[in-house]
């Protein structure tokens, strides 16, 4: 992917421990991915910049994912109306869906509803939580995730000036030495000491791997791993194909093909368009 001539490198969650092994801290870098998802997405000014907001603080939750976990964000927004869905594993594949498609006009508080979808291998029905939004913004819906859904001392924080992000969370304390105000004020007094150096890197906008691990490792963290993070649709031709045949079980040819010999179908997450013949449903 270039930009202005550049070649943007894979987005990526950079993970680091602290010295006394007390929080984890995860940098967000969005740059390629909120790159991809403007040229999807036909949004302009304050709707995007919402939209990529919602992105970035999203992110995140992938490092709470276990293996062979997806999650799912679902928002149904009934003021202003609008459906967004946020679907993610833990090998950090990322699809959106956003409908209207030409929804601009984001606002800064929602109300409506949004459910939290979690699935494994070893699960027969997801875990899902409801979440009742009334004068919140997304930022505030995914940490409120982080407290009641996942219930950790953790903060999702989005920056002004480029597409990154900061996830700080504090690991639990041993069995019989938790303490949840103190753990509170701990977490909330750390958060405060890390606010300068969070402005810093924010303003820095660095893509570059070395750069970003020697920034937090001056800052007393110890580096982990990294994990990319990609755009991927699981949509083919194949599954538009078992769509149109699930409805026609209860419609007739005609009236969805009408007198013509191939509809175009579109996938709502990738944009990708698909002709599919009339053929394809008159074989023995």
């Amino acid at each position: 992917m270039k930009l202005g001539g550049a070649v943007l490198p894979a987005s990526r969650i950079y993970s680091f421990i602290d010295k006394s092994s007390q929080y984890t801290l995860h940098f967000i870098e969005g740059q390629k991915l909120i790159h991809d998802l403007a040229i999807i997405h036909d949004l302009k000014g304050q709707g995007f910049a919402y939209f990529r907001d919602s992105i970035l603080s999203s992110i995140p939750l992938v490092t709470m994912l276990k293996a062979k976990e997806n999650l799912g964000l679902y928002i149904d927004s009934k003021d202003p109306y609008f459906l967004l869905k946020i679907e993610m594993n833990e090998l950090g594949f990322f699809r959106t869906l956003l409908l209207p498609d030409s929804f601009d006009d984001f606002p800064k508080t929602l109300k409506g509803e949004g459910r939290l979808s979690r699935i494994n291998f070893k699960m027969n029905t997801p875990y899902t939580s409801i979440i009742q939004i009334d004068g919140l913004n997304f930022r505030e819906v995914v940490n409120g995730i982080l407290k009641d859904s996942y219930q950790i001392n953790g903060r999702i924080q989005c920056s002004e000036e480029s597409d990154q992000s900061v996830f700080l969370m504090q690991l639990p304390y041993e069995s019989g030495q938790s303490d949840y105000e103190n753990e509170k004020n701990n977490f909330e007094a750390k958060l405060e000491s890390l606010q300068a150096d969070i402005t810093k890197i924010f303003k820095m906008g660095t893509t570059e791997e070395k750069k970003i691990i020697e920034f937090f490792e001056e800052k007393e963290f110890n580096f982990l791993t990294y994990k990319d993070i990609d755009f991927k649709c699981s949509c083919s031709y194949e599954r538009m194909v078992s769509g149109i045949e699930g409805l026609l079980r209860s419609t007739p040819i005609d009236e969805i093909f009408h007198d013509d010999d191939s509809i175009e179908t579109k996938c709502d997450y990738c944009k990708t368009y698909y002709q599919i013949p009339k053929s394809e449903f008159l074989k023995n």
